[in-house]
């Protein structure tokens, strides 16, 4: 009678892990399918944002494309961090490069910034693509 018992849980184990083994790679699946989502949804909201700061520095508005550089750099400098894969760091980091002439470019109101966001927002259309995908 004592086996019977044993065998009854072994076999109640045996069909719970078999039922739940595929629920379990299911939802690994979906987690790494949200996790690439939220990443693609990560760096078009920066391709976004470069977009606006050369608008705006198009239309003469250098003191907001000051504030929309600032926010892009800070975003650029977070994703580059939070990638797995050190090329698309990599391309992410070399976004970083001109932070420093731009921002001054656009604190002095120089129309010369337009030049080099237009140059940053193609090198991220580009850097963004290779990391995550189109």
């Amino acid at each position: 009678m004592r086996n019977k018992i044993i065998i009854g849980i072994i076999l109640l184990i045996a069909v719970f892990l078999v039922s739940f083994f595929p629920q379990f790679l299911k939802a690994r699946r979906l987690e790494t399918e949200l996790r690439e989502a939220r990443q693609q949804f990560a760096v078009a909201q920066l391709r976004d944002v470069i977009g606006l700061a050369y608008l705006q520095a198009s239309q003469k508005n250098y003191g907001l494309a000051a504030e929309t550089t600032a926010r892009f750099f800070s975003r650029t400098r977070e994703l580059a961090n939070q990638m797995p894969d050190a090329n698309s760091r990599k391309a992410l980091e070399d976004l970083l490069i001109p932070r420093d002439k731009i921002t001054a470019q656009l604190a002095k109101g120089d129309a010369g910034a337009l030049n080099d966001l237009q140059t940053l927002f193609l090198n991220t259309r580009q850097a963004t693509a290779s990391s995550v995908g189109p």
